[in-house]
């Protein structure tokens, strides 16, 4: 949770991804979410994936137009405003992927990592300062989720909306103090999720996060 938001953090879903959404999405939410792969050495900052060795990238099983290089990590770091947290999404398990990442944020503050691959985060957590966090796409990754009993005070789970229950979230905040849902598609579902105790939401659409920002003012 944040100063400008008390109640709940809102974090723009990939918003990062595209230098020319960083600055509307800063005015509205309290945390940009980007997405980084590492390809030939580079950090790149995109959601579709890449069909290796080549540079042809493809979403949901289809091609995607590759009209111009995706922006690298530096690029999307450069434009977000001071104040606004950083959320990185660790996509690849390719060798030095941590340590370049590292390098990349050098001293910055507010920065957030999560990963699917659990394992991404260690470098982080030793490094100090960086909030890590778990993310849970699978029901085999939920499941497990259950039998991880110590949480450090900067690690936290992220989960997607249709694995929330109330048991699973008191469980969740039993054990660590940040627990974001992804990705929250309704002004009303979003209420009921901050009155569940979830501490950050992850939102696609801008004006939601408007609406939820208004609504949580209002209380």
């Amino acid at each position: 949770m944040t100063d400008r938001h008390p109640r709940v953090e809102l974090i723009a879903h990939r918003a990062g991804n595209r230098t020319s959404t960083v600055g509307p999405a800063a005015a509205v939410a309290d945390t940009i979410e980007l997405d980084v792969h590492q390809f030939r050495g580079r950090l790149e900052v995109r959601h579709a994936k890449v069909i290796w060795p080549t540079p042809v990238l493809w979403e949901k099983w289809e091609l995607v137009p590759r009209d111009a290089p995706p922006p690298l990590l530096a690029d999307i770091l450069g434009v977000v405003p001071d104040g606004t947290t950083v959320w990185l999404d660790l996509k690849s398990s390719a060798p030095r992927f941590t340590r370049r990442v590292l390098a990349a944020i050098g001293d910055r503050a507010d920065v957030t990592v999560s990963s699917r691959q659990w394992w991404n985060l260690r470098r982080f957590r030793r490094a100090g300062g960086i909030r890590t966090m778990r993310s849970a796409g699978t029901r085999w990754q939920r499941w497990t989720l259950r039998w991880i009993r110590r949480f450090g005070p900067d690690d936290g789970v992220v989960v997607p909306e249709r694995f929330v229950t109330p048991t699973a979230i008191a469980g969740w905040l039993g054990r660590t103090s940040h627990v974001a849902v992804w990705a929250v598609a309704d002004l009303d579902r979003a209420s009921e999720l901050v009155g569940l105790g979830v501490t950050g939401l992850i939102v696609d659409d801008l004006d939601l996060i408007a609406a939820i920002d208004r609504r949580e003012r209002s209380l």
